[in-house]
């Protein structure tokens, strides 16, 4: 038996022994529960007891629940108030703080500080804030201001303001960064060529800036899409999807109709419509991506 190695059998070995450990963690911990969950889906099952095979009533009974229906209805909102304010507060602040200087660098970090913090701590002290007993309506009160008091969690429009606040607040450094990198790659030349033209900052912004930063604002867009669709820890720990259900998101019915309801299976099907609804996202959000690019 010729036992020669082929030229080059080598150098591939190598590096696919380096990337095992990876792969097998990359399995374990993604593909197979992704795979389980599809499995788990089409069954009925609380953790416990055996599977009980249902095909598609999972999927069925979601399209016809209103408890996810609100849930979507929250995330929606909550999303496209993220997605707005911190690309366009994201792209405004990384424009002041586009230039060198020690005064540029402080402010960066001081944005950027907010991110690296746990959410749910981040979390635990909005709610000390603006609960109804928090330090903003005791500053109010203090000051006279005892009209001006609210219950901002006891609402549905409220509480999702302040979800939208404190989220748009913890991440908002986080997009900076991303915005601060894209600029940072347009040529300086270009705006030099823009001023001996007559170019004004707004001329400088719309011909030069915004086409050459469309592939760092991609990834700044998908990023807040995909990262608040599956925001969960700061509507549990702010409102715990109270009042009632009217500010639950559709992660948080994932969890409450798997954990706390014991429905393991209709909540796999929520989560597998998650899924493909990021993934649906994402491929619209890089074929835009592509078209604004050939512009």
């Amino acid at each position: 038996m010729d036992r020669r190695k082929v030229p080059g059998q080598a150098s591939l070995e190598v590096p696919a022994l380096f990337a095992l450990p990876a792969g097998i963690i990359y399995t374990a911990l993604l593909m197979i529960p992704i795979f389980m969950a599809l499995f788990i889906s089409f069954t009925r099952w609380n953790g416990f007891s055996s599977m009980r095979f249902i095909g598609f009533d999972n999927y069925i009974r979601v399209f016809t629940d209103k408890r996810f229906g609100n849930a979507v209805s929250n995330t929606l909102v909550i999303s496209l108030v993220f997605v707005a304010a911190v690309n366009v507060l994201g792209l405004f602040f990384a424009l002041f703080l586009n230039k060198q200087g020690p005064q540029s660098n402080i402010l960066r970090a001081v944005f950027f500080c907010p991110f690296i913090l746990s959410s749910v701590a981040v979390s635990f002290v909005w709610k000390s804030i603006l609960s109804y007993t928090g330090v903003l309506n005791s500053v109010l009160a203090s000051l006279g201001f005892q009209n001006s008091m609210g219950n901002y969690f006891g609402s549905r429009g409220s509480a999702l303001v302040c979800i939208c606040i404190v989220e748009i607040w913890r991440n908002m450094g986080y997009y900076i960064v991303l915005y601060l990198a894209a600029l940072q790659t347009v040529p300086a030349e270009l705006y030099e060529a823009c001023t001996v033209d007559g170019g004004s900052r707004w001329q400088k912004f719309k011909s030069v800036t915004l086409p050459l930063i469309v592939p760092g604002a991609t990834v700044s867009v998908l990023m807040s899409v995909i990262n608040i669709l599956r925001i969960y820890d700061t509507v549990k720990v702010l409102t715990d999807g109270g009042p009632g259900y009217d500010t639950e998101t559709v992660v948080y019915n994932i969890v409450a109709q798997g954990f706390s309801n014991s429905l393991l299976g209709y909540s796999s099907a929520i989560a597998v419509i998650l899924f493909l609804t990021i993934g649906a996202v994402t491929v619209g959000i890089m074929q835009a991506s592509s078209f604004l690019e050939a512009e």
